[in-house]
């Protein structure tokens, strides 16, 4: 799919279908038949190989959020509409009262585990928690992504694609100020060449302080460069300095707006410890100039009081990810729990879903369709429940976190990736 600006997608996506505020109740909307040209099965007389039946789908996309039932065949979506018979279907999967939405893309994580002590297990925070794709975002450079590929990607079960480090060391030891030398553009490009299947664009990890400005910008010009040449976009560390934001373009990518205020960092409100009073304008103009935003909860940049200030002036990144969340038992966390996180910020069921799918989806140029339900695109599918309760989590804030009690979470029930339960499924 090709990469489009973060205003021409946002302009294409329809209000929901059905729009339910509740998880009691789901009577059934307007008829919506979504299909492409199926065959019976001449030996069973089947039509379909698995059914999800009677979940409430929600697939922004299309538009959809209503209860329907999805139909898999040959490991693709086939069709989705109401009352699909299941005798049509050789498996069927009972999803009433659970959420089904496409394979949710946890657009920044770190998953080189063993590789890097920032690395955590790609399955546990992928297809264990209704994740089929993960974006690792900048763990390796060009020194480290061959044996990333060879000892994590090509044997994980989610789907892993990656942003490349401006730098050859990788992530995350101040990596752009270290060595000069660091900053090879021969071996950047050549890595980027030698695995175009995976390597979807540049990770560049500014600080964000004022003292850097001049080095920020002469690395973020050979990025710029690289990107241009290679047509893939840039993710960078947040700053909210005017000559590196001039640097990105459309399509570009600023992670990390809810940083906790510090010498060393930036976020919405402004850079190191002078914080405004509103979102700034030149973060608010981010959207008229295409570029996308990139939001982590949890315990990983992160404070409650930035994140609480920045939502109730209305402000919402464009996708959802981790970057390395954890637990309050300190165990990885996959991105349920920032989207747990935005739901109690007043983000809809709907908003959530849509920057964990159709969002992230669109801002990079994934060789395969992800994130939507379309028929004949990949069956790709989380099975989720909310589940009530009170959950008090932590944010990234020293030297003592803020908290917050959370009265719902999302949990994973069961995640089909290629048309095949590879979590949960259905009881023999």
């Amino acid at each position: 799919m090709a990469r489009s600006t973060r205003r021409a997608f946002l302009g294409q996506l329809g209000a929901a279908a059905v729009v339910m505020p509740g998880l009691g109740s789901f009577p059934r909307g307007a008829n919506v038949s979504l299909a492409f040209a199926t065959g019976q099965d001449s030996v069973s007389g089947a039509t379909y190989d698995l059914l999800i039946a009677g979940g409430r789908v929600i697939d922004p996309a299309q538009g959809l959020s209503a209860v329907r039932d999805v139909a898999i065949l040959h490991g693709r979506i086939a069709r989705i509409d109401e009352n699909i018979p299941a005798a049509q279907a050789r498996q069927v999967f009972d999803a009433t009262h659970k959420i089904v939405t496409p394979g949710l893309i946890d657009l920044h994580s770190h998953v080189y585990e063993h590789g890097t002590p920032l690395g955590v297990s790609s399955d546990l925070v992928g297809i264990q928690s209704g994740v089929t794709t993960i974006v690792d975002a900048g763990t390796t450079g060009a020194s480290m992504f061959p044996g990333f590929r060879r000892f994590v990607i090509d044997g994980a079960r989610t789907r892993i694609h990656a942003l490349l480090n401006i730098s050859t060391a990788g992530c995350c030891t101040d990596e752009i100020y270290l060595d000069p030398r660091l900053i090879n553009t021969r071996a950047v490009l050549r890595i980027i060449d030698a695995h175009r299947d995976l390597i979807l664009g540049l990770k560049v990890r500014v600080r964000g302080r004022h003292d850097d400005l001049a080095h920020d910008l002469s690395v973020m010009k050979t990025a710029r460069e690289i990107a241009d040449q290679t047509g893939v976009p840039i993710m960078m560390h947040w700053s909210t300095d005017p000559d590196l934001l001039a640097i990105l373009k459309a399509g570009d990518i600023l992670t990390h707006p809810f940083n906790p205020p510090s010498e060393n960092s930036s976020n919405v409100f402004g850079s190191q410890l002078a914080q405004a009073d509103d979102v700034l304008p030149q973060i608010r103009e981010l959207e008229d100039r295409g570029i996308f935003t990139d939001g982590q909860l949890a315990t990983t940049h992160h404070q409650w009081e930035v994140s609480e200030k920045a939502t109730r002036q209305g402000w919402f990144p464009d996708a959802i990810s981790t970057d390395v969340a954890r637990y309050p038992d300190r165990t990885p966390a996959s991105v349920l729990l920032p989207m747990s996180q935005f739901l109690h910020l007043g983000l809809s069921l709907e908003g959530v879903i849509e920057r964990v799918t159709t969002n992230p989806a669109k801002m990079l140029n994934y060789p395969e369709r992800v994130g939507s339900l379309e028929p004949g695109s990949s069956a790709d599918l989380a099975l989720l429940e909310l589940e009530e309760g009170i959950f008090t989590f932590g944010d990234s804030t020293r030297p003592e976190a803020q908290t917050r009690e959370l009265r719902q979470q999302f949990v994973n029930v069961a995640t089909v990736k290629g048309g095949v339960f590879v979590k949960g499924g259905i009881p023999t």
